[in-house]
């Protein structure tokens, strides 16, 4: 029987709070990859005292890889899938991160409903889509709020689960081909979007979510 889910929490753990502890229970394992760095050490201090309250807790600590953001949080939020040795386990997945600002976040994560509510909507648009090859989530635009989403495992697999020279490579070639559409200014949530939709993905609005505008 698939365990109910994993939980991903990528990039620097600054200003993590208790609102992680709605999305852990004794079904979740939890898989973590930060940064090792002198502001970041206790953060990773705190995390571990979530620990009691999931099944399995792995945390994977680097030096900075990057000096580019962008990089650094998308690579991170890779690592961090990539921890898992076996994906298929899981029925779904939730990418988390950490600062969110606020003290309970609005998610109820039906993705199932969320699905067909938007295949009915949008029809004939999802019909030869399935709901393993979405991403649920806070869209604007047709981009991605990154904080927080969620998907099936296959979904992540196919988003995240490539060796890491291929990986850096296209991570590399898609913010050259965003920088020249749109200058340096462009919101990481656009490269979300992009990277989701070139491994064959579709977002879908996830209408119970909301998440604090402290990007």
């Amino acid at each position: 029987m698939l365990k109910k889910k994993a939980l991903i929490i990528s990039g620097f753990l600054y200003d993590l709070s208790d609102n992680i502890i709605p999305f852990l229970d004794k079904k979740t394992d939890v898989y973590i990859h930060t940064w090792d760095v002198k502001d970041n050490k206790r953060w990773i201090r705190k995390l571990k005292r979530y620990e009691k309250y999931c099944n399995e807790f792995k945390v994977v600590t680097e030096k900075p890889k990057f000096e580019t953001k962008l990089y650094s949080y998308f690579y991170s939020t890779w690592k961090a899938i990539n921890i898992i040795d076996d994906i298929d386990k899981y029925k779904t997945i939730i990418k988390f991160k950490p600062n969110l600002n606020s003290s309970k976040i609005k998610y109820k994560g039906a993705i199932d409903r969320y699905f067909q509510k938007a295949a009915i909507q949008s029809r004939p648009l999802l019909d030869q889509v399935t709901k393993e090859e979405c991403i649920f989530g806070s869209i604007y635009y047709r981009t991605l709020d990154e904080r927080l989403f969620t998907g099936y495992s296959n979904a992540f697999k196919k988003a995240f689960k490539i060796n890491e020279e291929t990986f850096k490579t296209e991570m590399h070639k898609l913010h050259q081909k965003l920088l020249l559409q749109y200058r340096d200014n462009y919101e990481g949530s656009i490269f979300w979007k992009n990277w989701f939709e070139n491994r064959g993905l579709f977002l879908i609005l996830d209408t119970d979510l909301s998440i604090p505008n402290n990007k």
